[in-house]
């Protein structure tokens, strides 16, 4: 069979002849021309990657294709950087496949992960980081590839696999001050998920302290996790407020709305903070549930069961002041969902929280002005679904991209990984 190699793979084979000639060429004495003798040669050893071809048949003839591992990695890493997952995926593996102790295989084990990710196959994402972190536990990537394997595990739910790994990676003694706060703030956003508030709030604060502890000594590159961390210390007290009911009768009332306040001052507190760092996204997810607390407590009030012993005229009478008196929880959920737009706007950011706070916006000013048209035409909804849950709040704002090394670029994610992702 005659076999027709393309331009690239002459050029490659003709280089390897005039290196193999250059060892076996002639030397030169000290002090004498270029041509005299100077003995054997010293032996040259070239490593080079080893090369495949392929005769594929079908019916338009015969298809040859010459390749070695360099030439995968690079089709696979363009079509990773084009967003052809599938195609990039494909090529990895074949090339993982093909040349097992190629020196390519642990930046494509990494791009693998990313391949998969970008299908949002967050098993297949996990098998390859985890591949990498069993093959190489000592390399840089290999830190790299437990941040995504934890992460990959909270795209897929699995809360206790990602607090683990999330241990191990707070065990490594090759952390810098951002790859701390990261983990530390992912191993606490799991344990959030395990319904865990106190070891999550501990992990939270642990972020925040750390943070102080090395402010003098080291700039951090980003302020996303600790802005993370103050917001789900927010969202802590936020879950605790919710779980506190008020009940029935007044002596138990009050003692139920004082802890139901402080609950609430304390979430609003985190959340404030959160605002503070600046970072656009977790400050308008922050504003959002500020105005969230107050509609909430509003609806606890109008839950609390009507006293029994009053007749018809004396219920009458019991909700319109009870409404009277509670209408300025809704005026402040209003209040902070309008203030949350306008610094949306300034801001310049375009999220999900946003058009969650134009339609919460739209249906209080219209619950509190059912005569007057709403600047939205969002209709007038219940915080609460019949079934008595809260809807799914938007996603939380994505993470900064990790990357390993010799990993291109990867497209932005797009997925709910910190909800929950999280990212």
């Amino acid at each position: 069979m005659n076999i027709r190699l393309s331009g690239r793979m002459r050029t490659r084979l003709q280089l390897s002849w005039v290196l193999l000639g250059l060892a076996a060429g002639c030397g030169t004495r000290a002090g004498q021309g270029t041509g005299a003798p100077t003995g054997p040669a010293p032996v040259v050893r070239l490593d080079m990657e080893p090369m495949k071809i392929e005769a594929t048949s079908d019916a338009a003839g015969t298809h040859i294709d010459a390749y070695d591992a360099p030439e995968l990695f690079e089709r696979a890493g363009q079509a990773l950087s084009d967003k052809r997952f599938d195609a990039a995926g494909t090529t990895y593996a074949k090339l993982l496949k093909e040349f097992p102790e190629s020196t390519y295989v642990r930046p494509s084990l990494y791009n693998l992960g990313l391949a998969h990710i970008g299908r949002k196959d967050w098993a297949s994402a996990a098998d390859a980081f985890k591949s990498l972190v069993d093959r190489y536990p000592s390399h840089p990537d290999a830190k790299d590839s437990l941040f995504q394997l934890g992460a990959c595990y909270a795209e897929q739910g699995n809360w206790p696999a990602s607090a683990e790994v999330f241990a191990r990676v707070l065990a490594r003694a090759d952390l810098n001050a951002d790859d701390r706060i990261e983990a530390i703030a992912r191993r606490g956003f799991a344990q959030f998920n395990l319904g865990d508030l106190d070891a999550a709030e501990k992990a939270f604060r642990a972020a925040m302290v750390f943070k102080q502890k090395i402010e003098s000594e080291e700039r951090l590159s980003t302020d996303f996790y600790l802005a993370f961390s103050q917001y789900h210390l927010g969202q802590i007290f936020h879950e605790r407020f919710r779980k506190t009911s008020l009940r029935m009768p007044e002596a138990q009332l009050d003692k139920d709305l004082e802890e139901k306040a402080h609950l609430l001052l304390t979430a609003q507190r985190a959340y404030i903070d959160t605002i503070k760092f600046g970072n656009p996204a977790w400050a308008s997810a922050a504003g959002f549930q500020v105005g969230s607390l107050y509609e909430e407590l509003y609806d606890a009030f109008v839950n609390v069961p009507i006293p029994p012993e009053l007749d018809a005229e004396g219920r009458a009478i019991y909700i319109e002041e009870l409404h009277r008196k509670i209408r300025i929880l809704l005026e402040k959920s209003l209040r902070w969902q309008r203030e949350n737009l306008l610094m949306i706007e300034r801001l310049g950011v375009s999220t999900e929280w946003a058009e969650k706070s134009k339609l919460a916006y739209g249906k209080l000013l219209r619950l509190l002005e059912p005569n007057s048209p709403s600047e939205t035409q969002a209709p007038i909804e219940r915080s609460l679904e019949p079934s008595g849950k809260r809807p799914a709040p938007p996603p939380v704002p994505r993470a900064p991209f990790r990357g390993g090394e010799d990993a291109p670029e990867p497209p932005p994610a797009d997925s709910d990984a910190m909800r929950r992702q999280v990212l």
